[in-house]
């Protein structure tokens, strides 16, 4: 890894290792680098609206970080490193809303475990990055804080739900973030910002304090994780060893060791398939990245788990979804749809809240027969590449879900078609990471995902390094002073 200096002069583009490297080398104080990531914030986030809310106290905590190095001290791999947090992870006396107007005065008590234990790695928390409405879309607003803007053509979408994260790490205003994904909401957001994104194996990193559900609720949802994003794998891997911790109920016995990275020998790809039609463009350039890839000496050839299909598994996947839209019915709403006496709810996760739980415990039986068969499937193979999303970044459109489209080759496609890849992985508990593989012709990003077997998040980043070291960069996004009001929205 190049230190610091040769990652060229403004510390707004290091890494969190390299910033957190120079500053224990004493190149750079903590302080110093927290002023130009909040200088950079003042002048480009306006209209941009990725940073919600800063934290004053950040200041005092990075010139406690400073006297802590000149002691010799490091409080972990991340000492001194300012980094923002997704505004559904809940933050210790920093205000919390997860884009929910009756939480807008919210302060947590105490930190969400993953918050907590990047902490403990020695980052300091300076603020919280934009969201959803209860992080319930696939793209980033919300009336307390308005449109989170893509940093490379703000008149496009981050997509979401952590679209506020990955737009900050793309703009320069965070080296690292925490996001939350249970429909992509890590993934889509990391491949249309140009950014690394890691979704681990389900329950490898603790949901302890994530809102939704109200702060501290101790249930778990189904599906959902917490993970990282960041310019580079090295630091995707520094954060997931770092917040792969126990549950807080389970840390008087339990412990995570994952398993070391297989060596990446033999790769799958499934680009494309016709119920949800990947674009041209995406699927040119998975295939460039997937010829590198062969190019490096990986294997890499077209497969897929056998009884797997992709339609089944969305179909499993949207009823197990249904718990997330829960919070957004009322008992006598899911009655009225019971009874055919209103349709289905058009928000993530709607169509099916009035299912009878016999359904759910079926779908959850086809769920554990689709573990299986990827589990046979990663016996053969080390990792399948697979599309982000079937379209490319998507223009703002706050019409009513029903309503909203997105395109692929010109065809107008249903708006949550852009979950259905996700979904492939992430209704099995699979690890996936994003790497950025190219700019589009309007030049916005292209990512790739890397999938894995259960808790074998290790070698799908080892995988996501290879196909990073053999991908030219994208470069970092030229910053432009716009303001919201010069933008269009598709608006109701």
């Amino acid at each position: 890894m190049p230190d610091a200096g040769q990652a060229g002069p403004d510390p707004c583009w290091w890494s969190a290792r390299q910033v957190a490297d120079a500053i224990a080398a004493r190149r750079i104080s903590a302080r110093e680098c927290l002023d130009a990531q909040l200088a950079r914030i003042d002048r480009h986030n306006a209209g941009l609206g990725l940073v919600v809310t800063i934290d004053e106290r950040a200041r005092e905590r990075a010139r406690q970080a400073d006297e802590a190095t000149a002691r010799g001290e490091r409080w972990g791999p991340l000492h001194g490193v300012a980094v923002t947090i997704k505004d559904c992870l809940a933050t210790a006396g920093l205000r919390t809303t997860g884009g929910l107007a009756d939480l807008r005065t919210y302060q947590p008590r105490e930190d969400a475990t993953a918050v907590a234990a990047l902490r403990a790695a020695g980052v300091v928390v300076f603020g919280k990055t934009n969201v959803p409405t209860g992080s319930g879309d696939l793209q980033s607003y919300n009336e307390l804080f308005g449109v989170a803007r893509n940093p490379w053509h703000p008149g496009y979408t981050t997509s979401g739900s952590s679209g506020g994260a990955a737009g900050a790490v793309a703009a320069g205003f965070t080296p690292l973030e925490l996001g939350s994904d249970v429909a992509g909401s890590i993934r889509v957001p990391a491949g249309v910002c140009g950014v690394f994104g890691h979704k681990p194996s389900y329950r490898v990193v603790p949901m302890v304090g994530h809102v939704p559900p109200y702060p501290f609720k101790p249930r778990e949802a189904d599906i959902a994780v917490v993970g990282p994003i960041a310019r580079t794998v090295e630091d995707l891997e520094t954060a997931l060893t770092a917040i792969a911790v126990a549950h807080p109920w389970d840390a008087a016995a339990w412990r995570l060791s994952l398993p070391p990275p297989r060596p990446v020998r033999r790769v799958a790809t499934w680009f494309d398939d016709p119920y949800c039609p990947v674009d041209t463009e995406v699927r040119a350039a998975l295939r460039d990245a997937a010829d590198r890839l062969a190019d490096s000496g990986v294997v890499v050839e077209e497969a897929r788990p056998s009884g797997v299909r992709l339609a089944g598994s969305d179909g499993v996947f949207r009823r197990l979804l249904a718990s997330v839209a829960m919070p957004e019915h009322s008992a006598e709403d899911v009655d009225e749809i019971a009874a055919g006496r209103r349709p289905p709810s058009a928000v993530l996760g709607g169509e099916h809240v009035a299912q009878r739980y016999r359904d759910w415990v079926e779908a959850d039986d086809q769920r554990n027969r689709l573990r299986a068969r990827w589990r046979q499937f990663f016996a053969g193979y080390d990792a399948i590449l697979l599309p982000v999303a079937p379209n490319l970044a998507a223009r703002h459109d706050h019409r009513p879900f029903g309503e909203r489209t997105v395109t692929v080759d010109g065809v107008i496609r249903p708006y949550w078609d852009q979950i259905v890849w996700a979904g492939l992985t992430g209704v099995s508990y699979l690890p996936s990471t994003v790497v950025p593989v190219r700019r589009d012709s309007r030049g916005l990003p292209i990512g790739i995902a890397v999938a894995g077997d259960y808790l074998q998040d290790r070698t799908t980043l080892a995988v996501a390094r290879r196909l990073a070291a053999v991908l030219p960069p994208i470069g970092h996004p030229e910053l432009t002073a716009v303001t919201a009001d010069e933008l269009p929205v598709r608006q109701p």
